[in-house]
């Protein structure tokens, strides 16, 4: 498939990104579950979050 305004390659790499943040969301949860619960992996799931949610507000048409 070819895309002459790039918007296609653009949103491929939006949905592979946000699957791999969220491949990082859900490993640090389970962590989190298991008693690992710290100051920083709750800040680092808290910026996790916020980037899968700016790349999905940025990219809405790839994530439909």
């Amino acid at each position: 498939m070819t895309f002459s305004d790039g918007q296609g390659a653009d949103a491929d790499q939006a949905r592979y990104f946000a699957t791999e943040l969220q491949r990082w969301i859900d490993k640090l949860s389970l962590e989190m579950g298991h008693g690992a619960e710290s100051a920083t992996k709750r800040n680092e799931l808290g910026d996790l979050r916020r980037q899968l949610k700016a790349l999905r507000d940025s990219f809405p048409g790839a994530f439909e």
